[in-house]
């Protein structure tokens, strides 16, 4: 019932600040017949036109038009054109919209008679050392081309949809200061429930962050030119007001960190297992024992492994930890268990290596026990004189 209830306010608003097929922004005609008082309410009356019926890309031209005629160079209305539409705040905009009116650029009476134009211009300057580096691509004129919508400008009108609420609560704002009620709306519980996520709420923040960095600046003093544009509300409601852009600010914020605690850590590339063993040194062969190693790649992910050291006559079996597989890193065998992975010493290497060849599973889990040697652990370290056995 709330959202329905201030929708159609919102609505009635709208109609009510428009009339279709003329130019219904502010005019200055009477501004030499205007008190001081006068003036202060017809200047705030104008800057709030153009905040709710405007944007900074709507006011860019006429800003482009005011430097013309107030001596700026080619280059840099050429630099300025280049700048993104964004940078070009409101307050700026609407500014030069009411010099290009008839706005006087100082008045005695107003804003202790500071110059308009010099704020303009200052503004400019920083515009242009801020956006020198923006890229615009160059239109073709030579026929109409009909730009693809790319997934930002599909993110863009999402969030702009998700955002209306935000808006018609800030319409409400403006028809009753007083009765406005920062708390009333939760942005956050607004924005979870129409499934916003952190790429919509980088737009969302996009769309009011300027806004209340102005508020701030306003509540602050040090701005002469802000604090007459916001002068028209008085210290309690401008804290409402910035109480709720902070509101929207903070509940983009979190839904971005929230993406970022849920975000799935990205699975790991499986690295090839010839790349893997690539390292591995190890005997291929030995004409004398007839020993031919198997394919290192088959450790990967095996129980077991055995291995015949040709220089110490000794025969091992690497067993992997329980719940794990053997694995290589290295020159070195991974993930085998340090008391049960052990090797002995053959004292008749021929002999007993025919017998390890034709030894079946069963026969193999006693194989060692049946060696009248002691027990040596095994390090993992694999060299040129070990020859890989078998796995399994």
């Amino acid at each position: 019932m709330m959202a329905t209830k201030r929708k159609s306010k919102a609505a009635h608003l709208t109609e009510a600040r428009s009339v279709k097929g003329r130019d219904s922004s502010p005019k200055w005609d009477n501004v030499d017949t205007m008190t001081d008082d006068e003036f202060s309410r017809h200047f705030r009356i104008s800057m709030d036109w153009y905040r709710l019926e405007s944007s900074g890309k709507d006011l860019k031209p006429k800003v482009i038009t005011w430097m013309a005629a107030n001596d700026f160079t080619k280059e840099q209305i050429a630099l300025f054109k280049k700048t993104k539409d964004w940078r070009c705040n409101l307050t700026v905009g609407a500014l030069v919209a009411n010099l290009l009116k008839g706005m006087p650029d100082s008045r005695p009476g107003f804003n202790e008679g500071r110059s308009t134009s010099k704020y303009i211009k200052d503004s400019i300057a920083k515009i242009l050392e801020e956006g020198k580096n923006d890229v615009e691509e160059e239109e073709d004129t030579s026929k109409p081309v009909i730009p693809a919508a790319t997934i930002q400008d599909r993110l863009r009108e999402t969030a702009g949809k998700m955002s209306e609420e935000i808006d018609y609560a800030l319409d409400e704002f403006t028809m009753n200061p007083d009765a406005f009620d920062p708390k009333a709306i939760k942005v956050i519980n607004l924005l979870k429930a129409k499934e916003a996520k952190a790429a919509h709420a980088r737009f969302i923040k996009g769309f009011y962050v300027k806004t209340y960095e102005e508020l701030q600046e306003a509540a602050e003093g040090q701005c002469e030119q802000l604090k007459e544009a916001y002068s028209h509300l008085n210290k309690a409601q401008l804290k409402k007001l910035i109480a709720f852009y902070h509101e929207i600010i903070s509940a983009c914020d979190m839904l971005g960190q929230e993406a970022k605690v849920n975000r799935k850590p990205r699975a790991k590339k499986a690295q090839p297992k010839e790349k893997i063993v690539a390292k591995l040194k190890y005997a291929k062969t030995n004409e004398q024992l007839k020993l031919v190693s198997i394919n290192p790649v088959d450790i990967i992910g095996a129980k077991e492994l055995w291995v015949y050291n040709i220089k110490s006559r000794k025969i091992g079996k690497y067993v992997a930890n329980e719940y794990l597989e053997l694995g290589v890193k290295g020159t070195s065998i991974t993930g085998y268990n340090d008391n049960s992975s052990v090797q002995k010493t053959l004292r008749k290497p021929e002999e007993q290596l025919k017998e390890f060849k034709a030894a079946g599973k069963v026969q193999l889990r006693k194989f060692l026990d049946d060696i009248r040697a002691v027990d040596i652990k095994l390090n993992g370290r694999i060299n040129e004189d070990i020859i890989l056995l078998r796995t399994q």
